[in-house]
């Protein structure tokens, strides 16, 4: 069974994870990431990518994955 995102929908998770890693914080309080690096690690998935765990992945899971590289 495949299942089918719309646009909005990928654009929507997209945002959540984004808003997620810049919300992330390491144990001293500082960012983990700033926005450009951010952005830089949100353009290495593609929406192909995003949608094959979206339906495993919370947008919190796939930020810290991202966090993690």
């Amino acid at each position: 069974m495949t299942l089918e995102f719309t646009p909005e929908a990928i654009a929507e998770y997209r945002r959540q994870v984004r808003e997620h890693m810049l919300l992330a914080r390491k144990p001293n309080g500082e960012p983990y990431l700033d926005e450009k690096e951010v952005d830089q690690r949100l353009r290495t998935f593609t929406d192909d990518e995003l949608t094959f765990g979206m339906p495993f992945n919370t947008p919190e899971e796939t930020a810290s994955m991202l966090i993690e590289e």
